[in-house]
């Protein structure tokens, strides 16, 4: 009979309190001489919600790992890549040849896409390196709904609808060309496989009705081995091994069960939030992505078996604004925010302050305006700059203003006024180390005729300052972190620029672009950006990429503050009329789980 320490390789501990380190894994199993118990950690299994694709689709393909994964393909935007990078997804090189229903493997900068349906079967294959699709040799058999396994110089290619029907073929690719490997012994499509060229596993599909089937490859033959506990068709896996898999989802009725392969059998584990067929998966046994499905769904869940429990990002309600208004000045963050001004029509003057829970109404700004994205600051220590105001402008709704309120906690008062009338600057930073970024200025002052500006000023409690103009002119866009370091983006074009506190530097572009509404709140380097009104998107920026979030409820240009991990969505237009809603956004975290009590009684 094997010890303990055969098995784990660890010794039972007695210590004086719980264990920790890196003697901390599961398993692990220890005496607490304080509290006189047995004591063990033991990882869990479980789903959470991931951050939406950018685009929904159904019938696409998956390639790498957890956290750089790939999707490509697809009903709906068939040309289209994704990359995963733990968070959420940003947009990749598209593929040359659009298509549904292919097989992937590979990694993220490695990848390989093979067969599909364009207007017939098709037996393309591309190589990815990160950045760009190329294409390569073909497959022998033309086919759609095709397994895949292994990588870009060994991989596999099994099963799948061609012509005449289902095939049980196999292809092994070696970086250049396919050639035959051996049949599976059963023919099938909707199937889902992982592992290597030389340890590969295909389980489920469709044969002559739904399988549960499962096959094991050595490299050159296929043998049966034991049948999923749920037979089904459409579904996703991934794995690194024919010795380890998940599988998960599939057909028919949008299943959600998950099954984890041990070698030898198929056990139930944690189901999916939410069953779907027709999706991608990519990672391993342990930690693994379901990506989109049927009905060209955005949605993606992350599975883990870990000693860690993750919460997702998240959206939840708070309390309502008393004014439902659009385009105000918001600062502050999710616990004590400030929202001011704003367009009903008319302009308004309403100052309102946020304790977590409520808002309540405050004393109002020296003049009625519509703010846009201007509010920075605190909830004690706010402002807000330029906007649609009166202005002692004679047009419809008055002019673009000038001049700058500060909010001392209790009452607004006169600033000093920017260089340049203008609406929708992008501003970011405190009352006395502010920064203004674009903007749009009207033909009613000086600075005609209307146009998107680049102008960019910085405050100092008194004065505002010209400093370097941004390289794409822009307004209603997003602006985040401080006076020397900050981040611009979306807007009425989809560049990102980071600013050094001399100049300007184009990076990289939002995965999602749209006009007008956006707004953002963070660092430069753990950022995240909203809206705009028609498309109820967050993204996150890391310092270097973008990547998606989960989505808000109520489409709308709302206004914002707070930052990356604990953000708020107020008020803003949703297309039929202005909306007092509030909204709070709390990033992922991750906790360590509790050490569990062995009970012998």
């Amino acid at each position: 009979m094997s010890t303990y320490q055969e098995l784990k390789g660890l010794k039972i501990k007695y210590l004086s309190a719980d264990t920790s380190g890196d003697r901390k894994v599961d398993g692990e199993v220890f005496y607490n001489s304080t509290d006189f118990n047995l004591k063990s950690f033991v990882a869990t299994a479980a789903w959470h919600s991931t951050a939406n694709l950018t685009h929904g689709r159904a019938s696409l393909a998956a390639a790498g790992t957890v956290p750089a994964g790939l999707v490509f393909g697809g009903a709906g935007v068939a040309d289209m890549t994704e990359e995963y990078n733990g968070s959420g997804f940003s947009n990749g090189g598209g593929l040359n040849t659009a298509r549904q229903a292919l097989g992937g493997a590979g990694t993220q900068t490695a990848g390989l896409g093979f067969g599909g349906y364009i207007s017939a079967y098709s037996a393309l294959t591309e190589e990815y390196n990160g950045s760009s699709w190329t294409e390569s040799g073909d497959l022998a058999t033309a086919r759609q709904y095709v397994a895949g396994a292994g990588t870009q110089t060994a991989g596999l290619a099994f099963a799948g609808r061609g012509s005449p029907g289902k095939t049980n073929s196999t292809e092994h690719y070696n970086g250049t060309s396919w050639t035959s490997g051996g049949n599976m012994n059963t023919a099938r499509a909707y199937l889902a496989g992982c592992g290597t060229q030389t340890s590969a596993l295909a389980f489920g599909g469709s044969s002559t009705g739904t399988t549960g089937i499962t096959e094991a490859y050595d490299g050159t033959s296929w043998t049966e081995v034991a049948d999923l506990n749920t037979a089904r068709l459409s579904l996703s896996g991934a794995g690194e091994s024919s010795t380890s898999a998940i599988a998960f989802g599939g057909s028919p009725s949008n299943k959600n069960e998950t099954e984890l392969w041990d070698g030898s059998s198929w056990a139930e584990t944690a189901n999916l939030a939410t069953g779907r067929a027709y999706l991608a998966g990519f990672g391993t046994k342990s930690l693994a992505v379901a990506a989109s499905g049927g009905s060209n769904s955005t949605a993606a869940e992350e599975f883990t078996t870990t000693l860690t429990a993750t919460t997702a990002a998240a959206w939840s309600s708070g309390g309502n604004v008393n004014n439902a208004r659009r385009n105000a000045g918001c600062m502050g963050t999710q616990t004590a925010g400030l929202y001011a001004g704003g367009f009903g029509p008319p302009y308004v003057n309403y100052s309102e302050e946020y304790n977590g829970t409520s808002w309540t109404e405050g004393n109002n700004l020296t003049i009625a305006r519509e703010c846009s994205t201007s509010g920075f600051g605190t909830q004690t220590a706010g402002a807000v700059a330029g906007g649609g105001a009166p202005d002692n402008i004679s047009s419809p709704y008055g002019g673009y203003s000038n001049s700058t309120d500060e909010y001392n906690g209790t009452s607004w008062s006169e600033g000093g006024d920017i260089n340049s009338h203008r609406l929708g600057m992008a501003t970011c930073g405190t009352q006395t180390a502010g920064f203004g970024a674009g903007g749009y200025q009207g033909a009613n002052h000086p600075e005609s005729p209307p146009s998107n500006t680049a102008k960019c000023e910085q405050y100092d409690g008194s004065t505002w300052t010209e400093v370097a103009d941004l390289n794409t002119a822009r307004s209603s866009m997003g602006h985040f972190g401080t006076q020397t370091a900050s981040i611009a983006c979306r807007g009425t074009s989809n560049p990102t620029e980071s600013w050094d506190g001399s100049s300007w530097t184009n990076i990289s572009a939002s995965p999602i672009v749209f006009d007008g509404g956006n707004h953002g709140g963070g660092t430069q380097t753990a950022g995240v950006v909203y809206g705009p009104r028609s498309y109820n998107a967050t993204e996150l920026w890391d310092g270097t990429t973008w990547a998606t979030s989960v989505r808000y409820s109520t489409s709308r240009g709302g206004n914002n503050a707070g930052d990356a991990s604990a953000g708020l969505l107020v008020g803003g237009f949703t297309g039929s009329g202005n909306s007092n809603a509030t909204e709070e956004f709390t990033g992922e975290t991750t906790a360590a789980r509790a050490v569990k009590t062995i009970d012998f009684d």
